[in-house]
């Protein structure tokens, strides 16, 4: 066994407890195993393997985002979702998707990995279907013919790097000169080539940033459907527990926010997303005296918010003709439980096209109740410009609203959510999204 790299990896991980508990918390469900005929490093759900001459080519931080990219792959279910589709597409398709998501966290990457601008925002299946389209259209044939052709791609590349051919590698895939950081001098082979290994043997990872592979079937007498959905519900889980461990750090950003939603489904309630947009605001620094007791069962020793007192916050409710009081009501209600949660002052202006009124309201105004004052056309403008106006700048804006109205003004400073009964709103240029759910009385 490669101490070095074995050290390097537990190094890593423990680290990213601090900078990173979102991802910490599911690297540390997978086992470490060392892995010289694979090119880089790659998980199937159960262990996280790695060339260990990959490993100790690279700086610290990039090992760190060889942590992260395998989970994010396990996060999103990659692992159980490729029903016999092309390996190396699929890994490169999953990699488009998810790699947006991990440089949006602050995670670095190794040199060479895929991104693309078309690709953000895509799901993995989206991109595999358009991946293939363009195989089509170059070579011909769709689907069929790809695995000969992975192989023989694999095939150049062994030649090519066995030869020395420096013309050939000269850039990353991402255009950067590959001799830009340590782990490009071993090429993509690694110690695998000189252990005989052919380039079939070394898996599917064409950015090099570690690859996804299929989850283990079950054992015998074991339908691979049911051990699947066991697979799914246990990272779904995994999931579920990894927002918590990130909680109070603010480590997920939007996007991963989204992302989880999207995941758990039902399993995240929308108003913990309301809640946790909050708790992104504050400006509360982090205290060892009172560490987080959230994580403290299993090992982990978080530090906790030195208290719950946020930044102001600034609040619109849009007033206007196409909100009826059912919406007002359930704006109002959960308003409340954000001043019953947190020691902070709102900064209220209720708008249709223009604003109809501002006031400042805190906890001895509770329960907070919100009437229509207006019943005109919807602008989102008025209630940016007049903090502008004041010279005020919340810690951020969240405006309740069903996002009928193209009115915006320009992106402030501050962070801004659209809290909307609409699931079928438009989408705004800029803030996040958190779709309502209201309860009506029959």
């Amino acid at each position: 066994m490669d101490t070095i790299a074995r050290d390097k990896m537990t190094k890593a991980r423990s680290e990213l407890v601090l900078d990173h508990p979102f991802f910490a918390s599911l690297a540390l469900r997978l086992e470490f195993r060392e892995d010289p005929n694979c090119r880089s490093a790659w998980s199937n759900g159960k262990v996280l393997a790695y060339n260990p001459s990959y490993i100790n080519a690279m700086p610290l931080e990039k090992v760190k985002g060889v942590q992260c990219h395998e989970v994010m792959h396990l996060a999103c279910l990659h692992h159980t979702r490729r029903s016999g589709r092309d390996k190396t597409l699929w890994n490169k398709a999953c990699d488009y998707a998810i790699n947006p998501l991990l440089v949006e966290a602050g995670v670095s990457l190794p040199t060479g990995f895929l991104d693309d601008p078309v690709y953000t925002g895509k799901s993995a299946d989206a991109i595999y279907g358009d991946l293939v389209n363009k195989h089509e259209e170059t070579k011909g044939g769709g689907e069929h013919g790809l695995e000969q052709d992975t192989r023989d791609s694999r095939e150049a590349e062994g030649q090519e790097q066995g030869g020395g051919g420096q013309d050939q590698d000269q850039f990353s895939s991402t255009g950067q000169p590959s001799g830009e950081d340590p782990e490009e001098s071993m090429g993509a082979t690694g110690a695998s080539d000189r252990d005989g290994t052919t380039p079939e043997d070394q898996g599917d990872d064409p950015g090099m940033s570690g690859e996804v592979r299929d989850a283990e079937s079950g054992g015998q007498g074991d339908g691979q459907g049911s051990a699947q959905r066991r697979e799914e519900e246990s990272w779904k889980a995994a999931l579920a527990q990894a927002v918590n461990a990130s909680r109070e750090s603010g480590d997920l950003t939007g996007s991963l926010e989204r992302l989880v939603s999207e995941m758990l489904g039902s399993r995240l309630d929308w108003r913990d997303l309301l809640r946790r947009f909050v708790e992104d605001s504050a400006r509360n620094d982090f205290s060892w005296v009172r560490p987080n007791r959230r994580h403290i069962h299993s090992g982990l020793y978080l530090p906790g918010l030195e208290n719950q007192e946020l930044g102001e916050i600034a609040v619109a409710v849009d007033v206007s003709g196409s909100i009826g009081q059912a919406e007002l009501s359930g704006f109002a209600s959960e308003l409340s439980a954000v001043l019953e949660e947190f020691d902070t002052e709102l900064t209220v202006f209720t708008c249709d096209a223009k604003v109809t009124s501002q006031e400042r309201l805190a906890r001895w105004d509770l329960p907070l109740d919100f009437t229509a004052k207006g019943g005109g056309g919807t602008s989102f403008r008025p209630p940016f410009e007049s903090l502008e106006q004041q010279g005020a700048t919340p810690a951020c804006l969240i405006y309740f609203t069903d996002l009928n109205s193209l009115g915006y003004p320009d992106e402030p400073a501050y962070p801004v959510l659209w809290v909307t009964p609409n699931q079928d709103h438009v989408t705004p240029p800029f803030g996040e999204v958190l779709v309502m759910e209201l309860q009506y009385e029959h």
